[in-house]
């Protein structure tokens, strides 16, 4: 009788096969489980190694464009004064070329700035970078130091320290006249001791036991003003919305205004695409064009200087904002 064991008996290399090829096929299994586990961070991890060094090196590029950019003339003026200027307008104005993150995707350059804020003695440069979904900013002490090769710059303490020692160098030293008095003391072994008297002038010294003249009592003191000032700083609106895209048939350059210049009621920023134009023998024609958008803010008041004389340490004065000039009369 024909039974399952028979059957076997007779295709035993088939059983063979079978399970060779289901193990196989286990292990081709394993092995895909494993990459698919492992594979995608190792991945990720070498992307983002990358991403940050790409976006890091933009950051710089948009630093060493700052410190070029800001001189005398938009330097913020009073503490606490801000000037800022977007990325957009970095390119616009050929501060720095274009330029992407690792993934050649364009950062955004409404959302990516510069920023310098005035302070007592210095400035801060903030630097923002938004690229793709990564936004991050450096801040940075810098400032107007005799070492700078522009305007500006980072503060380096190993030089501020050279040029402490040199204006320690340079300092004239005072000369010192040694005089013999003419009450000279001997003491108990016989040494001879004197005074030292400084001596500014080649003219010769009076000596101790000369009489000064007497000081006369009946003099007028007069009565010493000191100079007090208050700077009023110009008031602007805000900037209105940016315009509409207009095509720039009167080509117009873009214009960026410092934050208190009262002459500067008007901010343009440009940009061009290509655009299809029409035909040209029987051929789709492609030019660029040319667009510019604009805004606009009021000048509320200009502001101005006002001088005061009054008496020492006005304390009416100084808290309504007057500050010493160190000159004073009388």
């Amino acid at each position: 009788m024909y039974t399952e064991e028979n059957f076997r008996g007779r295709f035993p290399l088939r059983d063979i096969l079978l399970k060779v090829i289901v193990v196989v096929i286990f292990i081709i299994l394993v092995a895909w489980a494993i990459a698919k586990i492992l594979g995608p961070n190792n991945e990720v991890t070498k992307d983002t190694t990358e991403y940050d060094k790409v976006f890091s090196e933009n950051i710089k590029i948009m630093e060493d464009a700052a410190l070029t950019y800001y001189n005398k003339d938009n330097l913020p003026k009073e503490v606490g004064e801000v000037s800022e200027l977007s990325l957009r307008d970095m390119i616009n104005n050929s501060l720095l070329d274009a330029f992407t993150d690792a993934d050649n995707k364009a950062c955004d350059v409404n959302a990516s700035y510069i920023r310098l804020t005035k302070n007592n003695e210095d400035y801060t440069l903030r630097v923002n970078l938004k690229c793709n979904e990564k936004e991050d900013y450096t801040l940075t002490r810098v400032g107007e130091y005799d070492y700078c090769d522009n305007t500006i710059c980072k503060e380096d303490e190993s030089k501020n320290k050279e040029e402490e020692k040199e204006k320690v160098d340079d300092t004239p030293k005072e000369e010192v006249e040694i005089k013999e008095d003419t009450n000279t003391n001997t003491t108990n072994n016989g040494a001879i001791s004197y005074n030292y008297n400084r001596s500014t002038t080649t003219n010769n010294s009076t000596t101790n036991n000369q009489t000064q003249p007497e000081t006369n009592n009946n003099q007028t003191t007069s009565t010493v003003t000191y100079e007090y000032k208050k700077v009023t700083a110009p008031a602007l609106s805000n900037w209105s919305s940016w315009s509409d895209w207009i095509v720039n048939t009167k080509k117009y350059t873009s214009i960026m205004c410092a934050s208190t210049d009262t002459n500067c009621l008007r901010e343009v920023q440009t940009t061009s695409r290509r655009e299809y134009i029409g035909t040209y023998k029987g051929q789709p024609a492609y030019a660029t064009v040319y667009y510019y958008s604009y805004r606009t803010r009021r000048l509320i008041s200009s502001g101005g200087t006002d001088i005061k004389w009054s008496t020492y340490n006005d304390t009416n004065l100084l808290n309504n904002g007057y500050t010493y000039t160190g000159n004073k009369r009388g």
